[in-house]
């Protein structure tokens, strides 16, 4: 009896042995302000409206992440839209700025009981308007920008590796918002001084 119980502790030992991962703690990415070139606006203000509140309920997990997807693109526009004109109004309107965890539905198979499957899904979006107005010249501009991306984290991930893949899909958002943003600035004529 003393031997089938040293046997199964051994082998249980083998398998856990096995499973054990060492981690190197990920670099969690941040938002940098150089990484984005500024925009010479012809405004003399910019006024940003966060019209996004935070439902701060499930599946939403906004009201958890530090910086969350709002301070982030707030950040953005206030570094990277930079009014020089002499006069006219430049405002940033932050319709949705979310982040969605949700889980990965597992298949109750015993092969995949043994495998490090994805469990859980982060989304993150963020939509606004810019309104821009010039009384001097009468002109005036709409423009809409919407980014959304996603990604997956896996069973065996660390709090510091799910903390690291949801400011990449942030910064990935970000990234795609200024792309389609910038592209609209500049072939709105009057808008951007050169």
């Amino acid at each position: 009896m003393m031997r089938l119980t040293i046997f199964i502790l051994s082998f249980l030992l083998l398998f856990s042995a096995c499973s054990q991962k060492i981690y190197n703690t990920p670099d969690v990415p941040g938002f940098q302000t150089s990484d984005y070139e500024p925009l010479a606006i012809n405004a003399r203000k910019l006024v940003i409206i966060q019209n996004w509140k935070m439902p701060a309920v499930e599946p939403f997990k906004e009201h958890l992440i530090q910086p969350n997807p709002a301070s982030v693109l707030s950040e953005w526009a206030s570094n990277t839209l930079q009014p020089a004109g002499s006069s006219g109004e430049l405002t940033l309107d932050i319709r949705k700025a979310s982040i969605i965890v949700t889980d990965i539905q597992q298949a109750d198979s015993l092969a995949n009981q043994f495998k490090d499957n994805q469990q859980k899904r982060i989304e993150v979006e963020m939509a606004g308007q810019l309104m821009w107005i010039q009384p001097v010249t009468s002109q005036t501009g709409f423009l809409d920008a919407r980014s959304i991306s996603s990604t997956t984290v896996a069973e065996s991930s660390t709090t510091a590796e799910f903390d690291a893949a949801v400011q990449e899909t942030i910064l990935a958002v970000l990234a795609g918002f200024e792309r389609k943003l910038r592209e609209e600035i500049e072939n709105l004529n009057g808008m951007l001084l050169r």
